[in-house]
């Protein structure tokens, strides 16, 4: 049995790691699978180039970031591996969330929002969201590390950031909380990809057996996930799911937006030209890096998807 070690963000995005890891599928293909949770995108991509983990679960901007720009993660520019993406997926689409008393995005001139990172892909999509609404970061309000998605919505929650931005589940658990949704991601972009699945190009050469192993135990339980059969079983996996957690009704709504067929994860967890592109153009148009390389190529590498 050969182990992987997993990094992900807590969320609904693992539902397909849980469902393969109690479903017997990755076992099946001989893999244990170990998973931690980071808390932010910095020791994440870190932690990766230092081995401490094999494949991460992240937002794909993080992977252009690192390989465009590798000091922002604290990695040494000689000496920082390649890390590249072999899976898709996306969680819905991202929303703004505020406090109960702002029920505009104006209302937030002169406030402290939460993001990741001030330089990481959700929160470039926060700042260009505002942006296209008239307001400029450090002009018209200020960003705070507020950590991963389940972090900021705690950070919501204590007050100390007037507004975040957040995906399936703690968007709905945001609106039952009573804060108010200001904005989405899909009411200014056709397509933004939100999730890869991605890991050090050079380990990822050496274990290619592994990587196939995973990849096919992976799409066995989203083909399972989408099954009408086992919206119930799923919905109960979710439920009882330490990570999550999440009660009956919470549970309907996230299967629900999970297996949406123009907003969900998608079927086939596939990295999708126009969701990546539009990461890209984001990166280019707010990254402190001169050059972004715009080769879609650059950051995947789709050899070992079973087509």
């Amino acid at each position: 049995m050969n182990q992987l070690k997993i990094c992900t963000f807590k969320g609904l995005q693992n539902l397909s790691l849980y469902v393969a890891r109690q479903q017997g599928f990755f076992t099946a293909q001989g893999l244990d699978i170990a998973i931690t949770y980071t808390a932010g995108s910095q020791p994440q991509l870190a932690g990766l180039a230092r081995e401490e983990y094999q494949l991460i679960q992240t937002a794909p901007d993080n992977v252009i970031n690192v390989n465009n720009n590798p000091s922002v993660f604290g990695l040494n520019p000689d000496t920082a591996p390649h890390i590249t993406m072999l899976l898709g997926g996306s969680v819905g689409p991202l929303s703004v969330y505020a406090q109960t008393g702002i029920t505009t995005l104006d209302h937030l001139r002169g406030s402290v929002l939460g993001v990741d990172n001030p330089t990481s892909g959700f929160a470039l999509v926060l700042r260009d969201i505002l942006a296209r609404n008239g307001l400029l970061l450090e002009l018209d309000y200020t960003f705070t590390v507020a950590g991963g998605t389940s972090n900021r919505l705690d950070a919501l929650k204590s007050g100390s950031v007037a507004a975040t931005i957040l995906y399936a589940p703690f968007d709905v658990q945001a609106t039952q909380e009573g804060f108010n949704k200001l904005a989405t991601s899909t009411d200014y972009y056709p397509a933004y990809a939100s999730l890869a699945t991605a890991g050090v190009q050079s380990w990822i050469e050496q274990h290619t057996d592994q990587v196939t192993s995973y990849i096919s135990a992976y799409l066995q339980a989203l083909r399972w996930i989408y099954d009408p059969a086992h919206a119930l079983d799923v919905q109960a996996i979710m439920q009882n799911e330490p990570s999550l957690g999440l009660d009956a009704s919470i549970a309907s709504y996230s299967y629900t937006a999970f297996v949406n067929p123009k907003t969900g994860f998608g079927i086939n967890a596939m990295l999708d030209d126009a969701g990546l592109q539009q990461v890209i153009d984001l990166r280019a148009t707010y990254a402190s890096s001169p050059v972004i390389d715009r080769d879609l190529a650059h950051y995947r590498d789709l050899r070992w998807y079973p087509w």
